[in-house]
């Protein structure tokens, strides 16, 4: 009985093995133009067996006109066929003999089609989830000539544009690529604006590992939303670009252009634009001491730093001066490198309103500061970007990525406001003048080096980063001010100037190694040390009135403070993958050393030090039909700023002091998200969801204590009725979660691309204000709606909805809940008709209800231009264009915290009518026919195969 039963189980183990074996095989080629033998790249190859309704499988050609299908069965018959729009198609059956069958080369002839026969391939499928990258079809969605690719994207479904703010999927996106490669650093919207629709073949949206991670295959947490601009391979050798000028009423101008080179591997790109019309293209490295003000700065841990402030573009009426250069090259096969310079000059003015309400607790009522101010900053920003590949043999690399920037920013600003209660008393007034003046530079540079061993997936990998930043300013503060209801000192001047000088090294070091330890499952173990030392000091002088000089020493607001952070993490990762599933489990020990020091005006020091278990977990499915399922829980720990830190007074606006706090803590973030996402060419619609949720313990937010009469502080500062004084602290119970899903379908009947999204979030802040803590619920319902058309290149219009309904919820303070709604409907038509005639037009109607009172608007921002094409193929074109015909524009924010409410009205651009010249360059020519070099391409050491760019498992397979 024991010998049947162990042959059974021979039998069963050697049937499951041959089934396993059977079905791994696979089948390769090549598709080129039959013409010329160039690479068809993005062709499909549709491949299923030879029997009634059989559900083929799909796949699109590379770059070099490679593809690949695995999981077939040996001894069996399929049918292979390959199509792409403007050839024939092209079939052939096959019987597998073996594990890999190379099926050779296929050669596609055009399509040749006259104006009573008109031969349909077949509708281009939009979007397909290729292992964790969606990637879009770009002849799927009709655009007119002239359309940039942020404007091909925008029809994309899940892909918005914000103020030149991208998001996928309600990600932010972080970077852009162009053909894999960085394209003017990290600035994502300069690339969208600079490139045209046209020379597009596929847009792919995948979360970028960092270089180290994407060679081991295990997600380190640095990933960045980003977005890869794949383009044709008949645009990839060529000039192509435009050039404009333009001037109108109000003196109004704009200039500027684009050029760009291709020549296969080279490439060489120009940009430049001058204009006082609001049109900017910088990103938020150039934006030093854009927020004006000294010292401590942004203390709170909900923003104001510059890495969020305003990206897409300043508020007010902004005038650019911009240049850039980028080149990318290949030398030989060993060397390949990219790089980029940019220059930027900004100058705007701006006149705002701002009301906030404070909530007191007590029976104190509700406090209201209004505001009204005007500003003029002039900012300039060199910085310079390179990226340096060199593979010094198939199993060793060398990565190098340093990156400079410098800054100088002059500013000046005046405000004028009034605190009051909510009877209308008047508690206290302040007129403020402010000059400052801020330069400082940033450096920065990573070097990786990778070695594969000779065993698959055997891998070692060293980063080495460096961080090197200095900045320094001085300001002048005139600010007279006047207490209502202090009878004894009805107001004072204040008259001083300030010098603060920050700087800070940071040195990083990440080593990792990776083992299999089976066919299916991989270790790595990673340890890290990571040294940083900042500096940050702050004089601030008074007015000596006998010989008008700055000379007297204020201590109180003068400060000197040194900050130590010292980090060793060590960890253990274990991945296991078979067939469609990955999964990844860690574990990190981080023990973090944090000392401060203040050196003036007295000595203090804090010494802490912390250690925290650091998990990580991710789960994915993906199936061939193009399902995607991934799971993913991580934590991670946040230092806290040196500006954070340092308790020095910062009075820029008198009645609304800010400190640091030398005692912070770090918080400790809890990080869970799940995707699933449904696309493929055999499918008419795409579907992406999405749940996002973050809890972090010892969140760093804004305490605030309100003065109900005149109080003097421990450092001998007099607060008066109605002033504040804001702090950080550590606070348990922060929470923010997520949903977003978006639905894409194009209907063919009507020609039209349609996409619907729709999103709840939820957001918990803890806060403090007057040592009683709040915690606010924000519940926010958001639907999107966008029908673009895909009628043909002549005629493009798109209509869109987007609506977003608020619900605050406050713990203790109910007076401080509200409801409030915004919505923005919008519509645009490109028309181009007759012999190169040109209408456009974009109408965008905006709703605001539930704000304070006077910032309840409803307006419509409607403009227009006729044109007309003319000189050789259209390359030429004169357009006038009319903004703001209804002269209603307008600029409203509302700004919801744990401890008030803010509303703000901005200064925005008026109505002018611009005549502008546009000369557009296009000259492509053919890709030289690529032999088929057979060399190995170094492929990284610690991965499984098919991770490609930087998703899981990409590296080396076994």
């Amino acid at each position: 009985m024991k010998r049947l039963l162990t042959l059974f189980l021979f039998v069963i183990c050697c049937s499951v093995s041959a089934y396993t074996q059977a079905q791994n095989a696979q089948i390769t080629g090549v598709v080129l133009d039959s013409t010329d033998r160039s690479p068809v790249v993005g062709a499909y190859v549709a491949v299923s067996r030879d029997v009634p309704d059989a559900k083929p499988e799909y796949v699109t050609t590379d770059a070099k006109g490679k593809f690949s299908v695995n999981g077939l069965s040996q001894k069996v018959t399929y049918l292979v066929k390959i199509s792409y729009l403007s050839y024939n198609d092209l079939n052939k059956k096959i019987t597998l003999t073996s594990d890999t069958q190379d099926l050779g080369t296929f050669e596609l002839t055009e399509a040749v089609s006259t104006l009573k026969e008109v031969k349909v391939v077949g509708q281009v499928t939009a979007m397909e989830q290729k292992g964790d990258t969606t990637q879009f079809n770009a002849a799927a969605f009709k655009t007119n000539p002239d359309a940039t690719t942020e404007d091909l994207i925008q029809k994309m479904p899940g892909i918005t544009v914000t103020n030149g703010a991208v998001t996928a999927n309600g990600e932010t996106v972080n970077r852009v690529l162009v053909d894999g490669k960085p394209f003017f650093g990290e600035d994502a919207a300069l690339t969208l604006k600079s490139l045209p629709a046209e020379i597009v073949d596929k847009i792919e949206v995948f979360d970028k590992l960092s270089d180290q991670a994407q060679f081991t295959g295990f997600d380190d947490g640095s990933g960045q939303k980003t977005i890869n601009i794949v383009t044709k391979a008949d645009r990839k050798v060529g000039q192509f670009g435009k050039i404009f000028a333009g001037y109108g009423l109000d003196d109004r101008y704009q200039a500027g252009g684009n050029v760009s080179y291709f020549k296969g591997n080279q490439r060489i790109s120009v940009i430049g634009m001058s204009n006082n019309i609001n049109n900017q293209n910088f990103s938020n490295q150039d934006l030093l001491g854009v927020s004006g003000g000294g010292g401590g700065g942004a203390r709170g841990g909900g923003g104001g730093s510059s890495n969020n402030f305003l990206v897409g573009g300043q508020s007010g009426l902004t005038g650019t001066n911009s240049l850039g250069l980028n080149y990318s090259n290949k030398f030989g096969t060993k060397v390949d490198v990219t790089g980029s310079y940019f220059f930027n000059r900004t100058n705007n003015s701006n006149y705002q309103t701002n009301r906030q309400e404070y909530f007191l607790q007590g029976g104190a009522g509700n406090q209201f500061n209004n505001d009204t101010s005007t500003t003029s900053s002039t900012n300039a920003n060199h910085r310079v970007n390179f990226r340096i590949e060199y593979a010094i043999n198939k199993n060793n690399t060398l990565i190098v990525t340093p990156r400079l920037s410098f800054q100088d920013n002059r500013s000046a600003s005046t405000k004028v406001g009034l605190t009051s209660l909510g009877d209308g008393s008047l508690l206290n007034g302040t007129d403020i003048n402010r000059n400052n003046k801020t330069n400082g530079y940033n450096f920065g540079n990573d070097v990786l080096y990778r070695h594969a061993f000779a065993k698959r997936g055997r891998s070692i990998s060293l980063n080495v980063n460096t961080q090197v930043n200095d900045r320094s300013g001085n300001g002048r503060l005139y600010s007279r001010n006047q207490y209502f209801t202090n009878l004894e000192m009805p107001g004072d001047t204040i008259n001083q100037e300030s010098f603060t000088n920050s700087d800070g090294t940071t040195l990083g070091t990440n080593l990792v190694y990776t083992e299999p330890i089976s066919t299916t499952g991989q270790l790595q173990f990673n340890y890290g040390l990571t040294l940083s030392n900042s500096n940050s000091r702050k004089e601030t002088y008074n007015l000596n009135f006998d010989d008008n000089t700055y000379l007297n020493l204020d201590t109180l607001l003068t400060n000197n403070f040194d900050n130590r952070y010292t980090t060793n993490r060590a960890g253990i990762s274990y991945r296991y993958r078979k067939n469609n599933w990955t999964t990844n489990v860690g574990l990190d020990f981080q023990s973090t050393g944090l000392y401060s020091k203040q050196l003036a005006p007295r000595v203090a020091t804090v010494d802490q030090s912390f250690t925290n278990f650091l998990p990580n977990f991710m789960l994915m499915y993906r199936s061939k039909s193009g399902t995607q399922f991934r799971t993913f829980f991580r934590s991670s720990t946040n230092q806290p700023s040196i500006s954070q830190l340092q308790n020095v007074i910062d009075n820029s606006n008198p009645l609304s002091l800010t400190t640091g706090n030398p005692s912070l803590k770090q918080e400790y973030r809890n990080m869970f998200n799940v995707r699933y996402s449904l696309a493929g060419a055999e499918r008419p619609y795409s579907l992406n969801a999405m749940v996002f949720v973050t809890q972090t313990n010892n969140a760093i937010v804004n305490s605030t204590f309100i003065a109900q009469e005149p109080t003097t502080l421990p450092n001998g500062i007099v607060l008066e009725q109605g002033a504040k004084l804001t702090s950080p602290i550590n606070v348990d119970g922060s929470w923010n979660a997520r949903t977003f899903l978006a639905y894409g379908k194009p209907i063919a009947p009507w020609k039209l691309n349609v996409n619907v999204n729709t999103g709840f979030n939820y957001v918990r802040s803890p806060g403090v204000i007057n040592e009683v803590s709040n915690f606010s619920n924000t519940y926010a319902v958001s639907q999107g709606l966008v029908v673009s058309s895909n009628i043909s290149e002549n005629l493009d219009f798109t209509l869109s909805y987007s609506g977003n309904y608020n619900v605050v919820r406050n713990t203790i303070q109910p007076r401080l809940n509200n409801n409030y709604y915004t919505s923005g409907i919008s519509g645009r038509i490109n028309w181009i008709f007759g012999k190169g005639f040109v209408v456009q037009t974009d109408v965008n109607n905006q709703q605001y209800r539930g704000l304070g009172e006077g910032f309840n608007q409803n307006f419509t921002l409607w403009n227009a231009s006729v044109g007309k094409k003319f000189l050789k193929n259209n390359a030429g074109e004169l357009k006038l264009t009319v903004f703001d015909i209804l002269k209603q524009n307008n600029s409203i924010t509302r700004n919801v915290t744990e401890t008030y409410v803010q509303d703000m009205s901005s200064q925005v651009l008026t109505q002018y009518a611009m005549l502008t010249f546009t000369y557009t360059l296009r000259n492509f020519g053919k890709m030289p026919v690529q032999n088929n070099d057979r060399r190995r391409d170094f492929e990284g050491g610690g991965g499984f195969p098919g991770g490609g760019r930087g998703g899981q498992g990409g590296g080396r397979g076994f």
